[in-house]
């Protein structure tokens, strides 16, 4: 390939658009952080009115509120899997591939974690901006395309795109692992299933997609099988196993990642609509109105609703696979609401999860050319990103 071919190549809509939303959202959250950090950091009470540079970055570790997810995250690339908090929770609830990129580029940078951990997370987002736009133009169109990852970057909880979550990285291998899937590349979308079932536990839900997409190349037949389906097949649930392999040998429970889940108030039940009905009884009778949970419960409430809502218009608009993760997502996430003791949030954290369902995000970018709804969403989705990062900046809770 010529230096004028990899130069051409780096002109194009495939390369640009992603790129420039990337920066574009890139330089609000910095902007965000810089007059969210200072604006609400007391400065008026202090007549010496200090400088608050050094709070920029520790204020996505959340420092005030012991770092939600990002402390456990570096935590764990510090020390490991082998240690426990004196409330009950356990870092075996988080999945190793992020805390295990984390450590190697400490390793090889020599910066600090939470730095690492925010370049991780950076850097894989404009990843899963990429393939997003990709399979969006080859589902769809380039304007849809465009449109889809616009509304990503922007979504009220897109914050966690750019903080020490593995939310950029979840998302950029169920993407990609999506977009060799449906190109039938059967091995390379098997081993990006693979990374996304380290990185999370729904990453395993790739392979209902994967499954059916084999079946339907195959004519679901098993006479016109092949070892590369198979093996790509196959690597999708080794990300799990491979972490279940290792808790086993390190603290001696295989599932501790699922049960430790109890010490964030989540129990196993059948009734996917427990959390729901929940949610509903805690807004209506339980909270006061105007309430701080009344306002979680009705953001995760929505989330819910919206999202599943808009289900059905992925399986009008998109081919089975998409739908059939889907569904599959619904049926874990809602089969473990926190709803033990009473807790006041049942969906908690739903407003999080679903940022990373971009097959949703696909048809919203569908149906962005329609009417009002473009300009509807930019304006109400940019708002609420601003409030919910200068929440997640001064230690609050907005999940």
């Amino acid at each position: 390939m010529t230096l004028t071919s990899v130069r051409g190549s780096l002109r194009t809509r495939a390369v640009l658009e992603p790129f420039g939303i990337w920066v574009f959202t890139r330089l609000l959250m910095l902007a965000l952080t810089y007059t969210g950090v200072i604006l609400f950091g007391n400065a008026l009470h202090d007549p010496q009115h200090p400088s608050f540079l050094h709070a920029l970055l520790p204020a996505w570790a959340n420092a005030r509120s012991h770092g939600w997810d990002t402390q456990w995250y570096t935590d764990i690339a510090r020390r490991g899997y082998d240690w426990s908090k004196s409330v009950g929770t356990s870092p075996t609830a988080f999945f190793p591939l992020y805390p295990l990129l984390i450590r190697l580029g400490v390793i090889l940078t020599h910066r600090s974690y939470l730095g690492v951990a925010l370049a991780i997370s950076n850097l894989c987002f404009l990843g899963a901006l990429s393939f997003l736009w990709r399979l969006t133009a080859w589902e769809f169109d380039r304007e849809a395309a465009g449109r889809t990852i616009l509304y990503i970057a922007v979504f009220p909880t897109a914050l966690f795109f750019f903080a020490g979550y593995s939310e950029s990285l979840f998302l950029l291998l169920s993407v990609a692992s999506f977009y060799y899937l449906r190109r039938r590349d059967w091995l390379l979308a098997g081993l990006l299933g693979a990374l996304a079932s380290a990185t999370r536990v729904t990453g395993i839900l790739l392979l209902v997609p994967f499954l059916y997409e084999y079946a339907r190349y195959s004519n679901f037949s098993w006479r016109k099988v092949d070892a590369k389906g198979l093996v790509g097949l196959a690597l999708v649930p080794m990300g799990l196993i491979a972490f279940m392999v290792y808790l086993r040998a390190t603290v001696g429970d295989a599932f501790a990642f699922g049960h430790y889940q109890a010490a964030w108030q989540k129990v196993f039940t059948l009734r996917l609509w427990a959390g729901t009905v929940e949610s509903i009884r805690q807004i209506l009778i339980v909270q006061p109105w105007a309430s701080f949970f009344e306002v979680h419960n009705v953001i995760n409430l929505t989330a819910l609703v919206l999202f599943l809502a808009s289900t059905l218009l992925v399986a009008r608009r998109l081919p089975a696979a998409y739908t059939l993760y889907l569904v599959a997502f619904w049926c874990v996430t809602l089969t473990s609401p926190a709803i033990a003791n009473g807790y006041p949030v049942p969906l908690i954290s739903m407003s999080r999860y679903v940022v990373t369902l971009f097959p949703v995000f696909m048809v919203w970018g569908l149906v962005g050319s329609r009417g009002h709804w473009h300009d509807v969403y930019l304006i109400l989705a940019t708002a609420f990103l601003a409030v919910f990062t200068v929440q997640f900046l001064i230690g609050g809770w907005i999940i």
